[in-house]
Formats: structure tokens, C-alpha cells, sequence
């Protein structure tokens, strides 16, 4: 029985009051979950500018938008 399964199975012992707080249980885990994952996602971020040499190296609008091909 895979663990669908298993918690399908459970979910049907509960009353619909006990559902509805099991719902906002599993909605606050996978808001966690999701949380989680967007920090870890940032720190790598964070992580890759802090490794980048030319971080602290600020370039003119001007250079910028020549780099990019956008004309000002």
C-alpha cells in the first residue's frame, strides 16, 4: 500500500470537522515545505554572488544597457 494509500484510508475514519482541521494542517506543512524550499533556493543565490569576483564591481547605465544591446 503506497502512502496515498495509507493516508486515503485514514482520512476516511475522520468526521468532516476533523477533516477540515486535517486540511489546514496539511495546507500549513505544505506551506512550510514550499518555504523551505524557496530559502534554500535564495541562499544558493546568495551564495553564487558571494563567489562572484566582480561583486562590489558597479558598471554605468550607460555600459549596462551597451552590454544588454539596449539603446537609452
Amino acid at each position: 500500500m503506497s502512502n496515498k494509500e495509507k493516508c486515503l484510508s485514514l482520512l476516511e475514519g475522520f468526521t468532516d470537522g476533523q477533516l477540515a482541521n486535517i486540511a489546514a494542517m496539511l495546507e500549513a506543512a505544505k506551506s512550510a515545505i514550499d518555504d523551505a524550499a524557496d530559502d534554500a533556493f535564495c541562499r544558493a543565490l546568495y551564495q553564487e554572488y558571494e563567489a562572484d569576483p566582480d561583486k562590489g564591481n558597479p558598471i554605468s547605465i550607460e555600459d549596462a544597457s551597451r552590454q544588454l544591446g539596449v539603446v537609452l
